[in-house]
């Protein structure tokens, strides 16, 4: 490595290509693990395929990924971080290099092996990405065109400090804890060119996702509802929808005067941030008014395999105490499909047929 500092205070950091290529030469069963809370492989002949996201399979090299359900594929780990958690390619080298060696050759001693770091060291503290010091946006053009949500719900989720733009144009969904501290930050790309899979921040817990409680002065305030989706994206995209449905009631009475526009608030709204129950646990054992739970996750295998499973987990740890549905998107695979069809904009077919029409 070839370090230059200059008399401005930049400096300039140039890796060999042996560090860089034993940066690239990890274990991705070994990797990928670590740097996903969720995600663990099960052997399939002579390749590996993710449990939570059944689309990912590491090739017999150990070093090949593949992720259909994205269309990503790549060699190693610093294409992992580069197209799934969308950092730069310095920065990926920086962080397996500098800020913790964690690569390792496996053709090298066990005695020389530098383990990975585990998510749970206290190494990883939550330091969430630093917000824009200008005008958001990209924040606005992301949510507001390409995801078609209106700006009352945009400029809500700002004003509460539940989204930021931060400086490197990403949109940043926050999760806090009871007492208001932040403890979990997801960041997502706005630049639609490229496929990057929403990064989860280092030192993140989970149990803490987004989350919008119901507000007490909402239209048809009810705190004994909570509904569940795997992304910050459908949660809002519901919302969005919910206020449409509104409209088209009012439009039906002949009366827009009735129209509420927080009536999406009336409900509390939670991210999974994937397919994780551990965040719905957390605002259950915190939230005890809540007995109805609404599993609206994605219309495909992994998601409605999921919401099976986390119906069965319900079960087992509290009997009966909730009622609880699976509501699956009426058009496409996610809520934010249904959003956009509505919107009279592009969507895409869903690989599973939907059971249930209601929202």
């Amino acid at each position: 490595m070839f370090e230059k500092n200059y008399s401005s205070g930049k400096s300039f950091t140039m890796y060999s290509n042996e560090e860089i290529a034993r940066a690239r030469d990890v274990d991705m069963t070994e990797f990928i693990p670590r740097y996903s809370d969720e995600e663990c492989f099960v052997r399939t002949g002579g390749t590996y395929k993710g449990k939570v996201h059944d689309s990912l399979w590491i090739e017999s090299d150990n070093r090949s990924w593949h992720w259909s359900s994205k269309d990503l594929y790549g060699i190693g780990a610093i294409d992992w971080l580069v197209k799934v958690n969308g950092y730069s390619f310095k920065e990926a080298c920086s962080l397996l290099i500098d800020k913790s060696p964690s690569y390792y050759s496996r053709d090298a001693p066990k005695q020389t092996q530098t383990q990975l770091p585990h998510p749970d060291q206290p190494e990883r503290v939550f330091v969430p990405p630093k917000k824009t010091s200008g005008q958001c946006r990209e924040l606005f053009a992301y949510l507001g065109k390409t995801r078609g949500l209106p700006n009352d719900i945009i400029d809500y989720c700002l004003r509460d400090k539940l989204i930021y733009q931060d400086e490197k144009r990403r949109v940043v969904f926050c999760g806090y804890d009871k007492n208001g501290d932040m403890k979990f930050a997801e960041a997502k790309i706005t630049n639609t060119y490229k496929k990057y899979y929403p990064q989860n921040i280092s030192g993140s817990k989970k149990e803490y996702s987004f989350f919008i409680p119901a507000n007490r002065t909402a239209y048809g305030y009810d705190p004994t509802q909570i509904y569940v989706f795997e992304a910050p994206i459908d949660l809002l995209s519901h919302a969005a929808l919910m206020q449409e449905a509104m409209k088209r009631q009012c439009a039906l009475t002949g009366d827009m005067n009735l129209f509420r526009a927080d009536c999406w608030l009336a409900h509390n709204r939670l991210s999974l941030s994937g397919l994780s129950e551990a965040a719905l646990f957390r605002r259950l054992e915190e939230n005890p008014n809540i007995s109805k739970i609404a599993l609206c996750l994605d219309n495909d295998e992994k998601g409605q395999e999921g919401a099976k499973r986390i119906q069965n987990h319900l079960k087992e740890k509290y009997g009966d105490k909730y009622h609880v549905k699976v509501v699956i998107p009426p058009k496409g695979k996610d809520w934010n499909d249904t959003l956009k069809a509505t919107n009279n904009t592009n969507v895409v077919k869903a690989s599973v047929k939907p059971t249930m029409k209601k929202f």
